[in-house]
């Protein structure tokens, strides 16, 4: 990319809107990078009692493994071993190995933990806290001649080259781009971003204490089915993560949720005696339950991730459902991503102020690195809910008898898929072995044209007859 002259004894900055997942992933990769940054937060705490589940795939812990600290994740977790597939009724409809095949593949583990251990584990392990501000909500963006100045709600302000709005679904940033560019480059945010991002479906989640009665094992995932809903009750020593997601309003854009406590137990009343295995109920674990909330489950991807010095990543740019686990995952490879970039332009001279024009080429590039794939994940995954949730006769009869079949294509396709995502192109890789089996498979599958394939074969062979189902049937275009 061609550079001006524009070195001064001030370096670079960044400001990050956001410490949550994607927030704190960039205060890893910009502080191995070098790059001066700062990680603002509305909150007045870093970690919150908020969030679900999450499963930390190898594509991730590799880049965790660069930030240093995977291991620590590895020491107090336990490997998932058991997947179950159940029916309605909590009947085994099917048992599988997802979980241990791509462990095999890659040699190191498939971890469960959820949001707020995860956040817990990036602040932790920040070797510098001082760039991460709580209590920090911010007001306006103001763009100077030559970076940025951030407004925040006490008066303060920050000054910088770029902004990052790592700031989830309902972005600030994600609406200052929008006014930036209304009035400065008029035409360049597609009008249906407006309404990019829809809910059509809602969850209740939450951590509960384990019981011996329950009849869970130390270290297993069940996905049940269900009709206009679905639950998912992950296992970890002494814990049951568990979500039932189901069909809501449908909102496009989404409405803010806030959910009250009567909201809350409204809702677990109306699913209390819903059978999640042959013996268990989801009164059972509501009983010991120690953290929980009630979600719209928003999904969607827009067409444009920057203007001006403004850039989204994460929830704020592509937003997935719940039911593959990969959401948080695809967002920090957003944020290694943009590090790369940013890391690459800057490398001989962090000094250098690159221009505006410099700094939207940077963000087109990385845009256009990660919209495919981020998209195809929105859209698959999507899917996955709306099978699981029986949306349709042809998706109920698929994912209850096809999808069973195509496992072993499947797992294949999931590891090549993996490997493909991307690392810190400027740190080591310390702990994982990257010359396995796994790691493999994504080079050499980087010479084919399509670098991802392995979703449209996923979405052709999942899809297409749940797709002219629905339209057929309602005459609207196919949400899933």
């Amino acid at each position: 990319m061609a550079t001006t002259d524009s070195s001064s004894s001030k370096p670079f900055r960044v400001i990050v809107v956001g410490a949550g997942v994607v927030g704190l992933t960039f205060a890893h990769a910009l502080r191995l990078a070098n790059i001066e940054h700062v990680v603002l937060e509305k909150h007045d705490k870093i970690v919150s009692l908020k969030g679900a589940a999450l499963v930390i795939w190898p594509q991730v812990a590799r880049i965790f493994d660069q930030f240093g600290f995977m291991h620590k994740i590895h020491e107090t977790t336990t490997p998932l071993i058991r997947e179950f597939r159940r029916w309605p009724d909590g009947s085994v409809h099917s048992a599988g190995s997802t979980s241990t095949q791509i462990a095999a593949m890659f040699g190191l583990p498939s971890v469960l933990t959820d949001r707020q251990t995860l956040v817990r584990h990036l602040y932790d392990n920040l070797a510098d806290k001082s760039t991460i501000r709580t209590s920090t909500r911010v007001s306006h963006i103001e763009h100077t001649e030559d970076g940025v100045r951030v407004h925040l709600a006490d008066g303060s302000v920050e000054e910088g080259d770029m902004v990052i709005g790592a700031d989830g679904v309902h972005s600030v940033v994600k609406e200052q781009i929008w006014k930036y560019a209304e009035k400065h480059e008029p035409g360049t945010i597609p009008e249906s971003d407006k309404n990019a991002i829809f809910t059509q479906f809602a969850g209740i989640f939450g951590v509960s204490d384990a019981k011996d009665s329950f009849g869970l094992s130390a270290s297993e995932t069940n996905v049940q089915y269900g009709i206009d809903h679905t639950q998912l009750v992950f296992t970890q020593p002494g814990v049951v993560y568990w979500a039932i997601i189901f069909k809501d309003e449908f909102s496009q854009p989404p409405k803010k949720r806030n959910a009250t406590e009567a909201d809350m137990q409204a809702m677990a009343k109306r699913f209390a005696d819903i059978p999640l295995t042959e013996t268990l109920k989801f009164a059972d674990i509501w009983e010991t339950r120690s953290r929980y909330g009630l979600l719209n489950i928003e999904e969607g991807v827009l067409e444009k991730w920057h203007s001006g010095r403004l850039v989204l990543c994460g929830d704020s740019a592509h937003k997935m459902t719940a039911d593959l686990g990969l959401g948080a995952n695809i967002a920090i490879e957003s944020a290694v991503s943009l590090a790369n970039i940013l890391q690459r332009e800057l490398k001989s001279n962090l000094n250098r102020h690159p221009s505006k024009s410099e700094l939207a080429a940077m963000f087109a590039e990385y845009q256009k690195d990660r919209f495919v794939r981020s998209k195809a994940f929105v859209e698959i995954s999507g899917k996955a809910t709306r099978m699981h949730t029986y949306q349709t006769y042809f998706g109920r009869f698929f994912v209850s008898y096809i999808a069973p079949l195509m496992t072993a294509v499947q797992v294949k396709k999931l590891a090549e898929a993996l490997a493909k995502a991307p690392k810190l192109n400027y740190a080591p890789v310390h702990h994982i072995n990257e010359n396995a089996e796994g790691w493999q498979l994504g080079k050499k599958s980087e010479k084919k044209k399509s670098s991802v394939g392995w979703i449209t074969y996923a979405l052709l062979t999942s899809t297409i007859g749940v797709t002219i189902a629905y339209v057929v049937t309602t005459g609207r275009p196919a949400l899933f």
